[in-house]
């Protein structure tokens, strides 16, 4: 009987030797055992088991582990706990008509839920907001919550420039910031992977990769930056004051729909309304008739505003390339036709060349260092937007009423996570298939 127990535990023993020289196979990972201790290892270690991986299905896994394993290791390395925040209020109201940098900052000193340790109101780019970031850091460690309060929307980016005197805060200009160290990434003792900014403007969430670039703007490439996070729908302030005190204050939002046509050539209401219906054909909305309002007449009822769309482009060139002639008409749309990497970031909200008027012109950028020439294009365009505020369901009884609330519920809020802590038990956050 000894013999027969002593076969019976050597594949085990076996088995177990494997894994401790680095031999993983099927038999492995099938085991939630083995996967929640290769969950728990450090890159390093992972690292090894992929170096002698020959297995493709088995180094698929590792590699999907390994992406894992760095993101435990950053957030182990960012301390937990308690972390000051701030609110950065980005703008002034040019109108008591759109009272939204005011109703914000009454929002954010209010007794909300959404106030932070610290306001400040005299920013206007995003490289004084690095700046105070790091010339204010806490004495506890690096910042919690950080909210940027500012006008914007999916197409276009933040209505504040990345640095004073420039243009908008879109792809482009970030892209551009980030080649150049116009703007540099703060320390990891400033801003870590538990740092969470939170852009309080419209739409932002849908653009998920100018919020990687922010995210990669303040807090480098790697895995230690910041997490960054915006509202998918357009977002509203409202407060009222009695005797020169917050009386009330909320935040709310509101669904839209778009169609776009270039600058300057506006088609008439019904030729809106029939694109719009062709563009949402499952949505039962009265075009024609929210065409006609610039505000609701109650929770639920449909407006329509215009707002402008500028897209900007830049295309840089060796040194020793001659750049493209570009002034023509022809000319121009022959470039712009070879941008596959511009069609494809239009095409991805929806839009062409044919939405936008452009203009391109030679300049240059500076590159890693480097000055080089390129072409910079322009495209103009305006957005014809119905808008209706998200309301709680038609199924209650009563009137309908807005959703008010922290923007950062997950009905209306997207993000970039660096690292992500384990969603799982351990043993069953990096699936094996």
């Amino acid at each position: 009987m000894a013999l027969v127990a002593g076969w019976r535990v050597l594949p085990r023993v076996l088995k177990e030797r494997r894994f401790r020289t680095y031999q993983l196979d099927g038999g492995h990972l099938a085991e939630a055992g083995y996967r929640a201790r290769l969950e728990t290892m450090p890159p390093e270690q992972v690292q090894r088991y992929l170096a002698c991986a020959t297995d493709a299905v088995i180094a698929d896994y590792l590699q999907r582990l390994l992406q894992f394993s760095r993101e435990q290791a950053a957030l182990a390395s960012a301390p937990a706990g308690a972390r000051e925040g701030v609110t950065f209020i980005m703008g002034e109201d040019r109108s008591p008509d759109n009272r939204f940098y005011q109703a914000a900052t009454d929002y954010y000193t209010s007794d909300t839920g959404a106030r932070t340790e610290h306001l400040e109101r005299n920013l206007r780019s995003l490289a004084d907001v690095r700046d105070y970031l790091e010339n204010h850091r806490p004495a506890g460690g690096p910042w919690g919550v950080v909210n940027i309060v500012a006008h914007s929307y999916e197409w276009g980016g933040l209505s504040v420039p990345v640095r004073e005197g420039q243009g908008r805060a879109d792809l482009t200009a970030l892209r551009l910031a980030i080649a150049s160290g116009d703007i540099e990434p703060l320390a990891d003792s400033v801003v870590d992977c538990r740092t969470d900014f939170r852009i309080q403007g419209c739409a932002l969430g849908r653009d998920t990769a100018l919020l990687r670039l922010v995210s990669v703007a303040f807090g480098g490439s790697d895995l230690e930056r910041p997490k960054v996070g915006s509202t998918r729908y357009f977002v509203y302030y409202e407060s009222q004051r009695e005797g020169g005190l917050v009386h009330s204050a909320g935040q709310f939002f509101a669904e839209y729909w778009y169609v776009v046509y270039p600058k300057g050539r506006r088609p008439g209401n019904a030729e809106l309304a029939r694109r719009f219906a062709e563009r949402y054909p499952a949505d039962t909305i009265e075009w024609r008739s929210a065409l006609g309002r610039s505000g609701p007449r109650w929770a639920g009822d449909a407006w329509y505003r215009m707002l402008s769309l500028p897209a900007t482009w830049v295309t840089v060139y060796p040194e020793s390339v001659a750049l493209p002639r570009v002034t023509t008409a022809a000319a121009r749309r022959e470039w712009l036709e070879a941008q596959v990497e511009l069609g494809q970031r239009l095409k991805g909200i929806g839009l062409g060349l044919d939405d936008f008027v452009w203009t391109a012109r030679d300049t240059s950028v500076v590159d890693s260092g480097t000055v080089k020439p390129a072409i910079l294009a322009v495209g103009r365009s305006t957005i014809a937007c119905i808008e209706r505020d998200v309301v709680m369901p038609d199924t209650l009884p009563g009137p309908l009423r807005r959703i008010y609330g922290s923007a950062t519920r997950p009905l209306f809020w997207q993000e970039d996570v660096p690292a992500r802590p384990p969603a799982q038990p351990l043993g069953f956050n990096v699936a094996f298939r």
